[in-house]
Formats: C-alpha cells, structure tokens, sequence
C-alpha cells in the first residue's frame, strides 16, 4: 500500500490542531457560539452563553491534542511504508499548506494572497530538490559500493 494516503491525511490533521488553537483563543469562537446558541430553542440564552462558550473552547483545545495525536500516528505509519522519509514530508507539507489556506480562508475570512501561494509553492519545490537529491546521492553511493 502507499504512503501518499497516510501522509495526506497527516499534513491535514497537523492543519486541523492549529486551527483548533486558533479557534481556542480567538473571539471568533465567541461569535460561532452565538450562532449555535441563537440556534437552540432557549429562553435564557445569556446564562447559558457563558457555558457553552466554555464547553467549546475546552472540545477546542482536547481537538488539539487529538489531532496531533492522530498526526503523529498516521505520519509514523507512512514513514514507515515510504521508500524516503523526505517523500512522506513533501506530501505531508502540501497537504497541510493547503488545508491550512482553505480552513483560513472558510473559517476566519483569511485572504489567499499570490504571495501566499508563491512562498508555499517555493518550499514543496524546494523540499521536493532536496528529495531528488538525497535520493540520487543514495543511489551513487549504492553504485560505489
């Protein structure tokens, strides 16, 4: 089996942590709390406000953890499956570049900027360089040997 699934699915959980921190400490979350408040069928919406704000921040943060965790774990198993670490790390950097601009852009009205996109494209182009030159260093020197 591949390890391109695997590390997809690793660079979008990594994604997935930071926009949970961010939605732990911005005041957005305040705001996507009204929304699911205004929602419910309830009178006292003011008392209520204050605990279900809390209850989201607190699933924000356990998302945090349970998105690294779940990072870590399927971007070990694709190491383990890839010819090269630094293959699994290309794949993993894009995937989390680009759920990292689409989340931006869907959940906090983030602007993808060319330049944006220009710096991302430069880094996978330059990690995939470094990628096709380890792996043709390895390759001579497995012919010298």
């Amino acid at each position: 089996m591949s390890f391109i699934p695997q590390a997809l699915a690793s660079g979008a959980f990594a994604a997935l942590a930071s926009v949970f921190a961010k939605l732990f400490t911005d005041s957005r979350t305040a705001y996507f709390t009204q929304i699911l408040i205004d929602l419910l069928p309830v009178t006292q919406q003011d008392a209520l406000k204050s605990y279900i704000l809390l209850l989201v921040r607190l699933l924000c943060f356990l998302l945090i953890f349970a998105c690294n965790s779940l990072m870590w774990t399927i971007f070990t198993k694709a190491l383990n499956r890839a010819p090269s670490s630094t293959s699994v790390s290309v794949v993993n950097s894009a995937a989390n570049f680009g759920v990292s601009a689409l989340s931006g852009y869907a959940v906090f009205g983030e602007p993808l900027a060319y330049s944006w996109w220009l710096g991302a494209a430069l880094i996978i182009t330059g990690t995939l360089l470094l990628t096709r030159s380890q792996t043709n260093a390895s390759m001579n020197k497995s012919k010298v040997e």
